[in-house]
């Protein structure tokens, strides 16, 4: 929410744009990180990272949307999470704020550096268990649980490369009001 507000805040229609991109990308992004989770709780009953070790054998539709959607929260290019930080960064450089302008980019950086600090070592944990010894039963979800993650994640990564349309769309959008 925060960085929705920052972008509204430039009160510049590149980070207005940002803000409003942010909106759809993030609620992709989020809805699969929580429908993961409570897959994985679901499945196996694990709510610590320490027990995930090895989930993405258990569990590889799961994880790997997981770890996509963590990705893309991340920003990393060319996923959606990137694009819309790209025109919040864009937005307040172009803005007339003050040392906002380059303080802002400077927060979404450090966001981004955080986010990856907490995601990552679920995906390491899961796909990087450290011991081969260990049988892996495989639990995945049904198709009725696994398809909208698969589906909210091809969203996430989809918008990122092929963001044209929908910018175009906001932008005129924003053209109304700003």
């Amino acid at each position: 929410v925060s960085y929705v507000l920052f972008g509204l805040s430039t009160l510049h229609p590149v980070g207005v744009l940002g803000a409003l991109l942010h909106v759809v990308f993030h609620s992709l992004i989020k809805n699969t990180l929580f429908l993961s989770a409570g897959s994985i709780i679901e499945q196996t009953g694990c709510k610590r990272v320490d027990e995930l070790t090895g989930i993405g054998k258990k569990m590889p539709g799961t994880i790997w949307c997981f770890t996509l959607a963590g990705l893309a929260l991340v920003g990393v290019p060319p996923l959606s999470g990137f694009v819309s930080k790209w025109y919040l960064a864009g937005g307040a450089l172009q803005a007339d704020i003050g040392f906002l302008g380059w303080l802002g980019p400077v927060v979404l950086l450090v966001s981004a550096l955080l986010t990856a600090g907490y995601l990552f070592p679920i995906t390491m944990k899961g796909f990087l268990p450290g011991n081969s010894d260990v049988l892996y039963e495989r639990c995945e979800v049904p198709k009725i649980m696994l398809v909208p993650k698969i589906l909210l994640t091809a969203g996430a990564v989809l918008f990122g490369i092929f963001a044209s349309p929908l910018t175009e769309v906001l932008e005129k959008l924003i053209a109304t009001f700003i």
